[in-house]
């Protein structure tokens, strides 16, 4: 009788033992993490469609490097929330260096426009190209407001070449009446990208009337 007990309690801890390992199997398997995608997205300045002004005699252009104020420099794209906080959208990420893509919109805004008949690459010299104009550009804000404004601004300057360079125009751009949805960073690249080309066609005005 006490042989039969004994061989029940063991089968008894045996039928246990086997039923936790079976839950600790199952619960290993719920502990193994899911594969999640990447939910960053990309975003590119785009150049808008614009009516060509052709001049009489379109100057080369030197662009030089776009100058950024430092916080600009991030890859995520920029929501401002109030005058001394911003939001760095760290899933919205601008697909190329931001001081490139506003070269390569004012580049071929300028070319589009008629302003210029060339728009020498970032980087040529003088020694390298005659140009008739160098053209500075510091970008000062990039970004949107959470409350859907677009804040967008550039001081920029014209200047002669040789060595009495002289400054023929300048300007403060700042974008006005732009809006995007506040939430889908798409509109936000849109609406940066109307920004650039406006500050585009500023530049082109001026040097129309630089060439007289």
């Amino acid at each position: 009788m006490k042989t039969e007990k004994r061989g029940a309690r063991r089968a008894l801890r045996l039928g246990s033992l086997l039923a936790l390992g079976g839950m600790l199997a199952l619960g290993g398997c719920n502990l193994v993490p899911e594969a999640q995608s990447d939910p960053t997205r990309f975003f590119v300045l785009s150049v808008p469609a614009v009516e060509t002004i052709v001049a009489a005699k379109p100057p080369v252009v030197h662009l030089r490097p776009i100058e950024l104020a430092s916080y600009i420099k991030s890859k995520p794209m920029i929501v401002r929330r109030s005058n001394n906080e911003i939001e760095f959208r760290e899933y919205a990420r601008w697909g190329e260096p931001l001081e490139f893509g506003i070269g390569r919109v004012l580049r071929e805004e300028l070319l589009a426009r008629g302003a210029a008949s060339e728009v020498l690459a970032t980087g040529l010299r003088a020694v390298e190209i005659d140009y008739d104009y160098e053209l500075t550009v510091r970008v000062l804000a990039c970004e949107g407001g959470a409350d859907g404004a677009v804040y967008f601004r550039a001081t920029w300057s014209l200047a002669t070449t040789g060595a009495t360079a002289v400054v023929v125009s300048h300007g403060d751009f700042r974008a006005t009446d732009l809006k995007w949805d506040g939430k889908n960073e798409a509109s936000l690249a849109s609406a940066l990208s109307q920004a650039v080309a406006a500050l585009s066609g500023e530049i082109a005005t001026a040097l129309a009337k630089s060439k007289g």
